[in-house]
């Protein structure tokens, strides 16, 4: 079954303008806003070209909202006219990542050709993100070309730096927290996977999930020292004997795996489908089998993420330059994915604990996970609604994001911050797209997005009225 085959209600908005929109999305393709860690080596001008075509583009936003740069990030703000309705904001960013070196023969279409062909729009930031980015925009010009006011203030922010370092987004949260604000809710990027739930024990039930968190990042170095020389007399050891071990230890004591409560809420969701045991157990008696549920969980490949704290050793250097030479300083890292319950400085401490004191830790980067936001929340109640509407057969569950967004720097000001892009391509197109050769979307797929952010922009920005926190 197609991606395709699960859309419905698709004659709603049937006056939206869809091939004004195909064309903005293959104009802001043309635009190579790439961007680098070091960014002497990013074109800003591109994105200063980008933002102009967005405000010619899209003449009711820029009649009726606040511009604002912040860096080369923008912030747009549409008022609403009820201050007691906390903003909604809808997010995304504004660049992209590089074409890897010697594959630009490799595509169909110029990456940045933003050619509209085969069904597909094509370009660098088709599905990464900037169709979000002008869908989000699309959404708002639409509703107020009908003349409409939002109830609600709606913020549109897109950063221009998610790619590498996330000071856009950065900006954008430090401006607002000054001015006070409190959001509703936070849509960005992130999530929409559609799969079968048999690993959840509910084989043939289709779910989607929807991001309410992501995993912790951390990379640990782990260093060793030593005087190195022959390899004929190793009495001490060496510094890499020694970084072995130490790697060995880390890897056969992984923080133990626990169910946190985004887990059980997709569980108890999926309670009624579940046949399959000791998933059909556990849904009559939850209290009953929870290590069962635990050790389902960590032997499939695509749940064990979910409970565990993952480690990956990436990297080692330092070795001898000879098969007889013992080597001196030594240097590893381990790369940590930690669930909410393992924050790092524990981590480290525990680590620090179990090692000698021949090898020397430290985190080289770390953050913590993410914040799960709530599934009671208004945000998610409503986009919930909103995608059943818009796709058939298909179960939305609160899930890990599996990827970094800027999403989690709103955190401070939201306790939803939802990660879904309503662009449910084919999985064969988005593996080979994102980030990859070739990336494009399908205009079917991308105009179906459309329809389910202007239901949502509609039903909480103009109709929708929920208490402030």
């Amino acid at each position: 079954m197609k991606n395709s085959d699960l859309f419905r209600n698709e004659n709603d908005y049937a006056d939206f303008p869809g091939d004004a929109a195909v064309a903005h999305l293959a104009q802001t393709l043309r635009f190579p806003t790439v961007s680098h860690v070091d960014t002497s080596a990013t074109d800003y001008t591109a994105f200063d070209r980008m933002q102009t075509f967005l405000r010619t583009a899209y003449p009711q936003i820029s009649a009726k909202g606040t511009w604002e740069k912040i860096g080369h990030s923008l912030l747009i703000t549409l008022p609403g006219s009820d201050p007691d309705l906390a903003p909604a904001l809808f997010m995304a960013h504004q660049d992209v990542v590089p074409i890897v070196p010697g594959t630009e023969g490799d595509w169909r279409h110029d990456p940045f050709s933003g050619d509209v062909a085969e069904g597909f729009i094509w370009g660098r930031g088709a599905m990464d993100i900037k169709e979000m980015l002008v869908a989000e925009m699309e959404s708002a010009e639409y509703l107020l070309a009908r003349g409409v006011t939002f109830r609600r203030t709606v913020y549109l922010a897109f950063g221009e730096d998610e790619e590498t370092c996330s000071t856009g987004a950065m900006a954008i949260v430090q401006t607002l927290r000054e001015r006070g604000v409190r959001l509703e809710f936070v849509l960005d990027e992130g999530a929409g996977d559609v799969t079968d739930a048999a690993d959840w024990g509910a084989p043939g039930t289709l779910i989607c999930t929807i991001g309410m968190y992501e995993k912790g990042y951390g990379d640990l170095r782990l260093r060793a020292k030593s005087a190195g020389g022959h390899s004929s007399n190793p009495y001490h050891g060496t510094s890499l004997g020694h970084l072995a071990e130490a790697i060995s230890a880390i890897l056969h004591h992984p923080p133990r795996a626990r169910l946190s409560e985004s887990v059980r809420n997709s569980l108890a969701i999926l309670r009624p489908w579940m046949t399959e045991e000791p998933m059909r157990s556990w849904a009559l008696h939850p209290e009953s089998f929870e290590k069962e549920i635990l050790e389902w969980f960590q032997r499939r490949e695509s749940l064990y993420h979910l409970v565990q704290t993952t480690i990956a050793p990436t990297m080692i250097q330092g070795g001898s330059p000879a098969g007889n030479v013992m080597p001196q300083d030594m240097e590893a890292v381990i790369n940590f994915r930690m669930i909410p319950e393992d924050p790092p400085d524990r981590l480290l401490t525990e680590y620090r604990k179990l090692l000698s004191e021949d090898i020397s830790i430290e985190w080289a980067q770390q953050i913590a996970a993410s914040v799960p936001s709530q599934i009671d929340s208004y945000g998610y109640r409503s986009l919930k609604s909103v995608l059943e509407h818009y796709f058939d057969r298909l179960v939305f569950i609160p899930a890990q994001n599996k990827g970094a967004t800027d999403a989690r720097q709103y955190e401070p000001l939201c306790r939803c911050v939802m990660r879904f892009g309503p662009f449910l391509e084919e999985e064969a197109i988005s593996a080979e797209g994102i980030h990859g050769t070739n990336e494009r979307i399908s205009i079917w797929t991308y105009l179906q997005g459309i329809r389910v952010l202007i239901r949502l922009m509609e039903e909480t920005c103009l109709r929708g009225k929920e208490a402030n926190e």
